[in-house]
């Protein structure tokens, strides 16, 4: 399997470093408070979302990272902190890899900026094990990311972050594969304290493009209704039998 995130890995954690306050202010708005129980984090990355799953009571994390690379950086936030590395397991695979060595109940589960990397047999695989794991008023949160339909997206800036006396900038592209699925190319560039170009490394990947509305019908199809956001581009779905209001 080829493994996009290599090309970036060792960057990732600050190319996103500024996305975590927000993030970690969503999850906590959606997925709630967690007495115990197990919680997993699909496409966890570099784990990013750990600390703020077990600030909210996860009792144990499971951590499904496909990329070995990412891995590397999982691994360094979980061995960061004592807990974490206590409560914290990594399963190494993708979704369909994953699931036989997960637990049978989750008491919630969230996939960020990862839906599209799936195919639609994971994505269905992935449904039905959230329609019969999840607990009552247990919490799915995922996160859609552009584009909303298959279309060309130009060359886009996705800004740029300090490291030290260097600058890191990331900008990409789509184009129409088919019908359903749109190819990122990906760029990131280097440069040092001057604005010298250092080193620039490139990685195309397929993307499923998903809107909310599919999302909601899938997850229909499996027993899970939507619950309601005032989060843009942020999804989450919970057993029908939950006594928490349904979205309108």
């Amino acid at each position: 399997m080829t493994d996009f995130y290599e090309a970036n890995a060792e960057w990732y954690a600050a190319l996103i470093a500024s996305w975590r306050e927000g993030t970690d202010a969503v999850l906590r708005d959606m997925v709630g408070s967690l007495g115990g129980g197990d919680v997993v984090d699909i496409a966890s990355g570099v784990g990013t979302a750990l600390p703020v799953l077990r600030s909210l009571g996860a009792g144990r994390l499971f951590a499904v990272e496909p990329s070995r690379s990412m891995r590397a950086g999982l691994m360094t936030t979980i061995a960061s902190d004592p807990e974490l590395m206590r409560r914290t397991t990594v399963v190494a695979g993708g979704v369909l890899e994953a699931l036989d060595e997960l637990p049978q109940r989750w008491s919630a589960a969230v996939l960020l900026n990862a839906v599209g990397h799936l195919s639609d047999s994971d994505r269905r695989q992935l449904w039905v094990a959230l329609g019969e794991r999840l607990e009552p008023g247990a919490r799915f949160v995922l996160s859609l990311q552009p584009p909303q339909q298959v279309t060309v997206v130009p060359w886009t800036d996705f800004g740029s972050v300090r490291i030290g006396e260097r600058e890191l900038r990331s900008r990409g592209r789509a184009e129409p594969v088919d019908d359903t699925h749109v190819l990122w190319t990906m760029e990131w560039s280097l440069l040092d304290a001057t604005g010298a170009l250092l080193e620039t490394r490139t990685a195309e990947h397929a993307w499923r493009v998903l809107t909310a509305d599919v999302l909601t019908e899938e997850a229909a199809s499996v027993g899970l209704h939507a619950v309601h956001t005032e989060h843009d581009m942020v999804l989450a779905f919970e057993p029908a039998t939950s006594d928490r209001a349904p979205c309108d």
